[in-house]
């Protein structure tokens, strides 16, 4: 068996002397690509990003000769990306009806075909001109879908359940992915509904994380999901004491509204996170933006700056001057961090919930020692504790 086929199948027989087989270092392999996967899927910010992702990573995860990327389109299903030894059909739409992506998205479950040309589900002419003879076609969201993702095969052949089984997986990271980039634009549009807005991002954050830690107890050796799944709980904490105090206090202080955003980034070293300022008491709305703010900050260090590194350190101030909150945010010790790494969705967001939201302004610099930003916007009328500097 040639060492292609064995990576479709993911089979080979131990090895005597306790050595990892074939069909170990695919596993391993496999694993680390879903990871891959399932961390970009997370932070995908639009619709693109998460087409990207499947690209990039679809194919190489169960071992096809090729793989599509469809979405539904009411009652079309619309082929938007691919990858594989040969075209497909990219760019091009057909009825659901005509079309066993549609198929697999209307009766709500994965098919597997081991030869086209025997199934007359297929419509044979427009895989005429293609590689394709054996074909997985999975939907994105059982319940409702919204798409699918379709694996190809040059030669006859049945995908395993393995396979089957992943791609599922892939499909329900997608589905996930798909609701999170919805919410977010829907999110942007609702922060004047401070209360509507928060209720909402606390249901889907919650399932959110549900979601992440039952993926990665099934997808992860047992060392790494609990790695794994105690960072998510940490993080689901810090949301949790954001909701606790603004359901039960009209007022948060800045102090606690960052402590709760950073801590999940904390660690054994006490001099990572330096966190000072003025005893300020933000109202619920403003507490509200000022967090996904942060939380942005956090998330951009997280993958490029100072908190991307072992030794990296964030320093964070605040005060008020002139009725106004400046809040200082400096990262230290990181890499050196290009512009381009910064202007993208996430940045955008921040860029709008400090100028929309808190009707302040944002300044960011980059340098060799890390980027530097600072927040400033009207205290209005909460019930400061600290009086403006002179």
């Amino acid at each position: 068996m040639s060492d292609e086929n064995k990576l479709k199948a993911g089979t080979e027989s131990s090895s005597v002397d306790g050595s990892p087989t074939h069909a170990d270092r695919v596993r391993d392999e496999r694993s680390a690509i879903l990871i891959e996967a399932v961390e970009k899927l997370a932070g995908a910010g639009v619709i693109n990003d998460i087409v990207a992702t499947l690209r990039a990573t679809a194919r190489r995860l169960i071992g096809a000769d090729g793989v599509a990327v469809i979405l539904r389109e009411d009652e079309q299903c619309w082929y938007v990306e691919e990858d594989g030894m040969g075209p497909l059909w990219k760019g091009q739409k057909f009825p659901l009806a005509s079309c066993i992506s549609g198929w697999a998205m209307l009766h709500r479950e994965s098919v597997i075909i081991e030869d086209i040309r025997s199934d007359d589900r297929i419509p044979q002419a427009l895989y005429r001109d293609t590689f394709v003879r054996g074909l997985l076609m999975v939907p994105v969201r059982s319940d409702d879908p919204i798409g699918a993702i379709g694996a190809y095969w040059s030669d006859p052949y049945r995908a395993t359940t393995q396979q089957v089984e992943t791609l599922e997986r892939l499909a329900r990271a997608t589905a996930t992915a798909m609701e999170n980039v919805r919410l977010v634009a829907a999110l942007s549009k609702a922060l004047s509904d401070a209360e509507l807005a928060r209720d909402e991002l606390r249901h889907r954050v919650k399932n959110a994380y549900t979601a992440a830690q039952a993926l990665a107890s099934l997808t992860l050796p047992l060392e790494h999901h609990r790695a794994l799944n105690a960072r998510i709980a940490a993080l689901a904490r810090a949301h949790e004491l954001l909701d606790e105090q603004l359901a039960h206090q009209e007022f948060i202080t800045i102090s606690q509204l960052v402590s709760a955003e950073l801590e999940p980034y904390a660690t054994s070293e006490s001099a990572r996170l330096k966190l000072s300022g003025d005893p300020i008491e933000l109202e619920s709305a403003q507490a509200v933006a000022l967090g996904l703010a942060i939380n942005e900050l956090a998330t951009n260090a997280l993958k490029y700056g100072a908190l991307s590194k072992p030794n990296g350190r964030l320093e964070v101030e605040w005060s008020v001057k002139e009725s106004h909150v400046v809040l200082s945010w400096r990262e230290v010790d990181g890499p050196q961090v290009r512009a381009a790494a910064i202007e993208n969705f996430g940045s955008r967001l921040l860029r709008r919930l400090v100028e929309g939201q808190l009707r302040g302004t944002l300044q960011r610099e980059l340098s060799g020692a890390g980027v530097t930003c600072t927040l400033e916007f009207p205290l209005g009328v909460s019930r400061s504790k600290a009086r403006a500097s002179t």
